[in-house]
């Protein structure tokens, strides 16, 4: 079952923000005019950013806070991808209060999804404490800005979103990488993820012309109990889809599924590049496009024996 929508409209806007809610469920949304600077035939329908793994160091704390005041102006909204703290500190609230507050200040809506870092990889304090942290400070982030984006959260996993956006379909979800802190947890997160996907392909696929999904987790043995029969909800879709994460902290960009519609890309870890920014294309033959705007850090590449991140 759907949640309903959270467009954040404090304005008189918001009677149009209820509007679009409802026809989100059964209109595709109109294309998004075309880009001067592209040619006709290829036009943009969403430009977005996304981040991950980050920050880790005080360093990254001050890189952090210029990544997002030099966030792009084309950009309609950011996504961080989880990691918002090393993995070896503990998981105290104050670190998650200052993520918080940072990120507060981008100049657009701005979705977070969990990472192990702050939640399954905690043991000071332990898991359950260090969700209630992150819950406290991160579920429902983007009704910090007014915006018109017509969300909607599953009311089984509330931290797992969905909205499309100009004939595009984006869904959040809370699948992490880390160690395995409740096998049940893990079994029972994971199907209610593949649930979430399935109603909203279900409600929204026939009318879409591309699906982008948000995780944290890059794929592995561990998720195969998710990925697996997406892979087959994937095929039947047909249509351009892209598995965006973090995890691995390196940029990847390939092919690994057997639904060769799947494009997965792993974004850079925050403290190595900018936000990548994220164009949604109708080209059919290159759907995605990505300009990872690199702005090295003015530091070295951190020693062997330096904490895990």
């Amino acid at each position: 079952m759907f949640l309903t929508c959270n467009a954040s409209i404090t304005s008189p806007r918001f009677a149009a923000a209820i509007v679009c809610c409802l026809l989100a469920h059964v209109t595709p949304s109109p294309v998004a005019m075309a880009d001067e600077d592209q040619p006709a035939e290829v036009q943009s329908r969403v430009v977005f950013c996304a981040m991950g793994d980050v920050p880790y160091t005080a360093e990254e704390d001050q890189l952090l806070t210029k990544q997002i005041a030099d966030l792009p102006g084309t950009a309609e909204f950011v996504v961080h991808v989880g990691d918002i703290k090393a993995g070896a500190p503990p998981c105290e609230e104050t670190v998650y209060q200052k993520v918080a507050g940072m990120l507060r200040k981008s100049p657009h809506p701005l979705f977070i999804i969990p990472g192990d870092n702050e939640w399954n990889d905690c043991i000071e304090p332990d898991p359950q404490q260090a969700w209630r942290f992150w819950t406290r400070h991160f579920m429902r982030f983007e009704r910090g800005w007014q915006h018109d984006l017509p969300v909607f959260r599953q009311l089984e996993r509330e931290e797992n979103f969905s909205f499309v956006r100009n004939g595009v379909l984006f869904v959040g979800l809370n699948i992490v990488g880390g160690r395995i802190h409740d096998p049940d947890e893990w079994k029972r997160r994971h199907a209610e993820c593949l649930d979430w996907v399935r109603r909203n392909l279900k409600a929204k696929g026939s009318d879409v012309s591309s699906l982008v999904i948000f995780g944290h987790a890059k794929p592995v043995s561990n998720h195969s109990d998710f990925f697996n029969p997406f892979l087959e909800d994937a095929e039947k879709f047909g249509k351009p889809i892209l598995y965006l994460h973090g995890d691995g902290h390196r940029w990847i960009h390939d092919r690994p599924f057997a639904a060769k519609n799947i494009l997965r890309v792993q974004v850079d870890q925050g403290g190595i590049a900018s936000p990548v920014q994220i164009t949604v294309t109708n080209d059919p033959k290159e759907p995605f496009l990505f300009d990872r705007r690199i702005k090295e850090p003015e530091q070295s590449e951190p020693d062997a024996n330096s904490p895990s991140r």
